[in-house]
C-alpha cells in the first residue's frame, strides 16, 4: 500500500483512506472476513494484508519506503503483511507489538506500520516507521503516510491531508482517486528513475505491470464501523465496490 491518509476527530472518530499499490502479477484476494476473525485483503503469495480490521477494535497497515539503501533490507517475518497480520490476530497492545517489531530486526528495515486500538471511549493509534525506528503516538488531526516517514509532504500526500481536514468522504475519494501527476520539480528523489517517479507520483496509478489495486475507506468511532473496498484495472477503472458494516465486540 502507497498511500494512506489517518485523520483523528473530537466524539472520537476515526478516518482511514489508503490505497494499495502493487504489480499485477502478485495474486490477491479482495476484502473479506477471514475465518480467523480479521476484515481484510488478502496478499495470497505471503499470506498476510495491508490493511485489516477485527470485531474486537484492533486495526492495522502497512507500507513499503523506497529508499535504495534498503532495498535488500530485511523485515520482519520476512514479508510486510505478515506484520500486520501478526498483529490483528494477537492481544498485544500497540506499543509492546511495536517494540517486538523493533527487536525482530535490529537496523533499519524498509516499512512503515501503523497499529490501533478502539477501546470504549478513546482511539489510540501509533505509528512505527521500520527505516528511522520512530514510534510515534499519533495525535488528534490529519496525519499521511506514503513511502517514505509520516507526514512527508509529497504531492499526493499533502493533497490528501487537506482532504482528510475537512472529514468529506466524497473530498478524500477525489484525491484517492486522482490520477493526476506532480510537476517535475515536485518529484521526491527515491531511488527510481524518473519515469517511475513520475507515474508513482499520481494517488490513482495504471499501468498493466504495477498499479493501484484497491481503494479502502474506514469510518468508525468506539463503537462501529463502516468498511468500503474498492479494486482496480490496470487502466484505473473500478471492478467491484464492497461494503461492511458492523459493530464492535467487547
Amino acid at each position: 500500500m502507497c498511500l494512506i491518509g489517518i485523520h483523528l476527530g473530537d466524539g472520537p472518530r476515526l478516518l482511514i483512506s489508503a490505497n494499495r499499490d502493487e504489480f499485477a502479477a502478485r495474486p490477491t484476494a479482495p476484502l473479506h472476513w477471514w475465518q480467523e476473525g480479521l476484515l481484510a485483503g488478502k496478499d495470497l503469495q505471503a499470506g498476510g494484508t495491508w490493511l485489516g480490521i477485527t470485531r474486537s477494535g484492533r486495526f492495522a497497515a502497512v507500507t513499503n519506503v523506497r529508499d535504495p539503501a534498503l532495498r535488500v533490507a530485511s523485515v520482519p517475518f520476512g514479508s510486510r503483511g505478515l506484520m500486520v497480520k501478526a498483529f490483528l490476530l494477537s492481544d498485544c497492545n500497540p506499543e509492546a507489538y511495536a517494540e517486538q517489531m523493533l527487536t525482530a530486526v535490529p537496523g533499519a528495515s524498509p516499512y512503515n506500520l501503523i497499529l490501533g486500538q478502539i477501546h470504549a471511549d478513546s482511539i489510540q493509534v501509533l505509528w512505527l516507521g521500520g527505516r528511522s525506528r520512530t514510534l510515534l503516538p499519533l495525535q488528534a488531526g490529519s496525519h499521511v503516510l506514503s513511502n517514505a516517514e509520516l507526514n512527508t509532504p509529497w504531492p499526493k500526500a499533502r493533497r490528501l491531508q487537506s482532504a482528510l481536514a475537512t472529514e468529506d468522504a466524497a473530498a478524500i475519494d477525489a484525491v484517492m482517486h486522482s490520477q493526476t501527476l506532480a510537476s517535475d520539480d515536485e518529484l521526491p528523489e527515491t531511488g527510481v528513475s524518473f519515469d517511475w517517479e513520475k507515474r508513482l507520483s499520481a494517488a490513482l496509478i495504471a499501468g498493466e505491470d504495477y498499479h493501484t489495486r484497491s481503494s479502502t475507506l474506514i469510518q468508525l468511532d468506539p463503537h462501529k464501523a463502516a468498511v468500503r473496498e474498492i479494486t482496480w484495472s490496470t487502466a484505473a477503472s473500478a471492478l467491484t465496490t464492497l461494503h461492511e458494516h458492523f459493530e464492535f465486540m467487547r
